[in-house]
């Protein structure tokens, strides 16, 4: 409503209602869009929901660790140990890892016989009791062969 000079009271009360009222409608889209701006909070149920599907998702995470590693002929007591993103591909290289690991440090023989004779029959010959049922102890083919 315009504004006029000799505009009677209730006119008058209606046009500043009617300005309230614009400045009310502005001010609540102005509210309203600030408000969907801001970030929603969720509920407990909601909060609850999200941990539960964490721990879903953590626990299947860790069957499929212990599957890899079973296929792989692995322990599976591993698995707390694994944070791959590719778990398949993982597994190959920890058993690879692990395979190289465990064979360059088992225990490798240094002292080889090659079935060669350490003793001779002379040799044999010039032993005393003792040495001979040592002999028979630790190399009985050799002992046997000897003997004869």
């Amino acid at each position: 409503m315009e504004w006029k000079e000799n505009m009677t009271k209730e006119e008058f009360e209606k046009a500043i209602q009617s300005a309230e009222d614009t400045i009310r409608t502005d001010y609540v889209k102005k509210l309203k869009a600030l408000e969907s701006k801001l970030p929603t909070q969720k509920t407990e149920k909601e909060l609850a929901l999200e941990q539960k599907e964490k721990e879903l998702l953590a626990k299947e995470r860790e069957y499929k660790i212990k599957d890899m590693l079973e296929i792989n002929q692995l322990p599976t007591g591993l698995s707390k140990y694994i944070s791959a993103e590719d778990i398949d591909v993982a597994g190959q290289e920890i058993s690879t890892i692990l395979n190289e690991y465990l064979l360059n440090n088992s225990h490798k023989p240094t002292k080889h016989n090659n079935g060669g004779d350490t003793v001779t029959k002379d040799q044999f010959k010039s032993m005393n009791y003792s040495e001979r049922l040592k002999l028979e102890q630790t190399n009985p083919e050799l002992y046997k062969k000897l003997s004869n």
